[in-house]
């Protein structure tokens, strides 16, 4: 109680929240409500207004001028890249927790989060398993995480391990997001953390909610492969010549075929339901995946094992 006193004098809470908005209204005050629940109160709330012109704004003025925690910094005609490094710039907590904008926090976040970082001290970066939402807050699923930086070193170049709404990480000077990457920037920032030994992991404690709507589904946005074969091969490039090609990054001039949104929609729910052992559920919109879109291998491997027992499904599921 003492050292939370003396850093609200000395103006250097231990945690940066760092949160984009652009036009957020319609979510805004569930993840600022869920910000200011948290068990853990020794933090500032840096929010990057990114030239909304919602009542985002008006939102924003009416919690900062309740909670001085909230602080408001706004930016015009920037992505949402930018915008967040913009907020990391101002940030002065001893750690950073990345937020977006339609997302919640569980009240034990911070907390959990906080004291795991504090034991482990070779730990850099922490995320957590998220439970998966739609736009009314209604539970979809899950996103399962598991607690060993060695795996997720293996699995990272494959696929990004981490909900980006769930990390929290040491505040490191002159660590930023790259903004030439306007999409998959967090997997860019995950792999540049690996090439420079850091250990990163998940915890299994579902902390967030994690919000899955039209206009957030990060694949929806153009050219995510591009990006995130991109983020690969600079770390490829780092790990054997010490440098990579960053400087010379341009968007693709060919526009990548994107997949519909109810396609992208429909996988992530059947993904997350399979996370969350909900069988009939995973059987129910495999087959309306399968009638609509075609084939999917993955997904037949799903359809079968969601017969299996869920003892045998959880198992499975931490041995691979």
């Amino acid at each position: 109680m003492l050292l939370d006193k003396m850093n609200i004098l000395n103006n250097k809470p231990r945690i940066s929240i760092v949160i984009p908005v652009y036009n957020g209204e319609s979510f805004l005050k569930e993840t600022l409500d869920s910000i200011k629940n948290q068990l853990f109160t020794d933090f500032e709330a840096i929010i990057v207004n990114n030239g909304s012109t919602d009542n985002s704004l008006k939102i924003l003025k009416n919690y900062a001028k309740k909670d001085k925690r909230f602080i408001i910094k706004n930016l015009k005609e920037a992505n949402a890249v930018k915008a967040a490094n913009y907020g990391l710039g101002f940030a002065k907590g001893k750690y950073i927790s990345k937020m977006d904008a339609d997302d919640v926090y569980l009240p034990e976040k911070l907390q959990v989060q906080f004291d795991y970082l504090e034991k482990h001290p070779e730990i850099f970066l922490v995320g957590t398993s998220a439970i998966v939402i739609n736009e009314k807050s209604e539970k979809i699923g899950v996103f399962r995480k598991y607690n060993s930086y060695r795996k997720i070193r293996r699995k990272l170049m494959k696929s990004n391990p981490f909900v980006h709404s769930s990390i929290m990480y040491k505040n490191m000077k002159g660590l930023f997001y790259r903004d030439k990457f306007v999409i998959s920037e967090e997997y860019d920032l995950y792999l540049r953390l690996l090439g420079k030994g850091k250990r990163l992991t998940n915890l299994p404690n579902f902390l967030v909610k994690y919000r899955i709507r039209g206009n957030s589904l990060v694949s929806t946005k153009p050219h995510q492969l591009f990006y995130f074969n991109k983020a690969k091969e600079f770390y490829l490039q780092r790990k054997k010549y010490g440098k990579d090609d960053y400087e010379n990054l341009r968007p693709p001039l060919k526009e990548e075929k994107q997949q519909p949104f109810g396609k992208l929609s429909l996988q992530i729910k059947i993904f997350a339901e399979f996370q969350d052992n909900q069988v009939e559920n995973v059987r129910k919109d495999i087959k309306e995946y399968f009638n609509k879109y075609g084939f999917n291998k993955s997904f037949v491997l799903y359809y079968v094992l969601s017969f299996f027992p869920s003892g045998l499904i959880t198992l499975l599921r931490e041995i691979f």
